[in-house]
């Protein structure tokens, strides 16, 4: 499984505390059943500038890269990126194409937690033309759970951008059918953990997939992960490469 979403890169935003944390959420996730996580800490246009982000960011993988080999176990691939903060003229920004996931053109895109207007919608979309990315929208079911707004996935779907949902999209009792019913669908795009911690935001990628095997969905959740498969084995292979070199 591949989770394109996940905070444990050690003391970078509201996530992992610190390496052993770190380690404990990666160790979960493969235990899950996860090949690969992509790390997105936040990133807030108005606290600090991509530069700076990039170069804490290196500074925590570093550090974690260092602690995994010492401990000689097996762990995720890891691609690091970016939860970017909707911000007013993001998509004239140009700094922040280097945000995107690494080897991919896949910039995740956190909305604000409001009401969404076109004018915010018509910008995420235009991030794709003038930062030559394609934008995703992060934990769209979230929204739609918190703002009670049923028609964001309609009101996001046709346009030249993807969808991300949480893994708790499916655990969530008043979801749940919707979730296995958007899957089979082919509404969204990614799935993501969204973890933050081992205890109350922990790895559950794992636990989603076991709800879509209950429910009879396996088919769908296999091509689900074939489909994201394909799409990363090249970056994944070539990411993990560099950074041993």
């Amino acid at each position: 499984m591949i989770d394109f979403h996940s905070h444990f890169l050690p003391n970078m935003d509201d996530g992992s505390d610190g390496i052993e944390t770190s380690l404990a959420m990666l160790r979960e996730s493969r235990r899950q059943g996860v090949d690969l996580i992509c790390s997105t800490s936040h990133f807030y246009a108005d606290e600090e500038d991509p530069a700076s982000f990039l170069a804490r960011r290196a500074e925590a993988y570093e550090r974690l890269q260092s602690a995994m080999e010492k401990t000689n176990e097996a762990f995720p691939d890891i691609l690091l990126g970016a939860e970017v903060l909707y911000f007013p003229g993001i998509s004239v920004a140009e700094e922040v194409r280097d945000l995107c996931l690494e080897g991919t053109p896949f910039l995740l895109v956190e909305p604000p937690m409001m009401p969404w207007s076109n004018s915010m919608i018509d910008e995420v979309e235009q991030c794709g033309e003038t930062l030559s990315c394609i934008p995703v929208i992060a934990h769209i079911d979230r929204y739609m759970r918190m703002l009670r707004d049923d028609t964001l996935f309609d009101r996001v779907q046709g346009r030249r951008m993807l969808i991300q949902v949480n893994a708790n999209y499916f655990l969530h009792p008043r979801s749940r059918e919707a979730a296995v019913e958007a899957l089979t669908e082919h509404r969204f795009h990614f799935i993501g953990s969204d973890c933050h911690n081992m205890e109350s935001r922990r790895p559950n990628m794992g636990d989603a997939a076991r709800v879509v095997w209950e429910a009879g969905a396996s088919a769908a959740f296999q091509t689900f992960n074939d489909r994201l498969n394909k799409m990363f084995s090249r970056n994944t292979n070539k990411e993990n490469q560099t950074r041993r070199e």
